[in-house]
């Protein structure tokens, strides 16, 4: 028999002949009852091979589960599937032992930084993992489909018991852990980041959460990641429970922001807008603070998602941020194309002519026009603007007016 999704195959043939409804095993009849104990027996018995199943699927589809030990994870799966598997045909209540392993392992889960959405997207694939196996045992028995669908609804029963025990788990620890925890590591993180902490106290600080108070870190400050974040979900998104990466630091709110001090930089495909600083001592992080919050505002208003630093932005962060130049360039530079009637072709094709090295001929290419079109466009804009842009002067300016306009700020 193959075990569904995988190529390990059982040899159950030999059973599958003994157990046959009406058959006899030492003397004994076999009804379709037993005969249905039997796949639950048998699940039992292959409760390991089903769990490692169950792993491979899971950790194959949430990241977050390819961070732990394979082996624990197999005993911790197995553990989860045994209540299911025990049900012995009905959803009666979890005994006081079941509830206690059941809690203790939905608290490992909150520990370990797995949301709870995933904890439920796993639970899902074990269940359909167990009742694929199921199946595939009922029909290799020859037990009737209704049989099987019996025990499938008992299976789905007593599920929901289980991951309800493990996810009111779960959630009380969060809830504890941030009571516990938020004050203190908002306060220390602000610290931190705005100077107002001596060094004395964040060496303290940084021994209490677990830091090398002697190490570097970048500072950090995010938006867009996400609305009701809960502690470890920012964690997360910020890297810091990737164990692989070797980064940790401390993050929380601060002035309704997501901020926060890392050892490395964060993962550059954020699914929201970060900006990180230079790396600092931790008595020097107000200034990589600074840094970060400039580099944030640069991204917020080139519309860009991701993480980055004032070093991947490069000129557009003082774009972004000297609006007085930048207005003073604009009205020269773009106010006179009004003029035109074609003002917006002009500043299409100043961009289109920038992008591609002042080179005319892929100009024209990239906007699918003539290139002596090209070159009647930047002429009207030299003789409405009263500069050429073989100035590198002006051709900067220009550029920096270019930006300032596409800008969301």
């Amino acid at each position: 028999m193959n075990f569904p999704g995988t190529n390990t195959w059982y040899n159950t043939d030999e059973a599958v002949g003994r157990l046959r409804p009406g058959s006899s095993v030492g003397g004994l009849q076999v009804s379709s009852g037993s005969a249905a104990n039997a796949v639950v027996s048998e699940l039992l018995g292959d409760q390991a091979a089903l769990a490692q199943h169950v792993r491979t699927a899971v950790q194959a589809e949430i990241p977050v589960y390819r961070e732990m030990a394979s082996e624990t994870l197999d005993l911790e799966i197995s553990r989860e599937l045994e209540p299911v598997l025990r049900c012995g045909g009905d959803a009666r209540a979890l005994t006081v032992g079941e509830q206690a392993t059941l809690s203790a392992l939905g608290e490992a889960r909150a520990r370990q930084g797995v949301p709870v959405g995933d904890l439920l997207r796993a639970w899902r694939l074990g269940i359909e993992t167990l009742v694929a196996h199921a199946r595939c045992l009922g029909e290799g028995r020859g037990i009737a489909e209704g049989q099987v669908l019996e025990f499938v609804q008992s299976v789905l029963a007593r599920s929901d018991l289980v991951i309800t025990a493990i996810t009111d788990a779960h959630r009380r620890a969060d809830r504890i852990e941030a009571r516990r925890d938020d004050g203190g590591r908002a306060d220390f993180v602000r610290g931190a980041l705005l100077g107002t902490t001596s060094r004395a106290e964040l060496r303290i600080q940084a021994e209490i959460y677990g830091l090398d108070p002697a190490a570097d870190y970048v500072a950090v400050r995010a938006r867009r990641l996400g609305e009701n974040l809960t502690q470890r979900e920012l964690e997360r998104t910020l890297g810091l429970s990737e164990v692989t990466s070797g980064r940790c630091g401390l993050c929380a709110l601060v002035n309704g922001n997501a901020a926060g001090f890392l050892s490395q930089s964060p993962p550059r495909d954020i699914e929201g807008i970060v900006g990180y600083g230079p790396p600092r001592p931790l008595d020097q992080l107000a200034e990589s603070y600074r840094s970060a919050a400039r580099a944030l505002v640069t991204a917020e208003a080139c519309g860009l998602q991701g993480a980055y630093d004032i070093a991947a932005l490069g000129l557009r962060s003082t774009v972004a941020l000297d609006l007085e130049v930048g207005e003073l360039l604009r009205r020269r530079y773009l106010e006179p194309l009004s003029l035109a009637s074609s003002a917006g072709e002009l500043i299409a094709t100043l961009r289109a002519y920038l992008a591609c090295g002042l080179h005319v001929e892929r100009t024209a290419t990239k906007l699918f026009v003539h290139q002596n079109t090209v070159r009647y466009r930047i002429a009207r804009f030299e003789e409405l603007t009263g500069t050429s842009l073989g100035d590198t002067e002006v051709l900067l300016e220009v550029w920096w007016a270019l930006e300032l306009s596409a800008m969301h700020l």
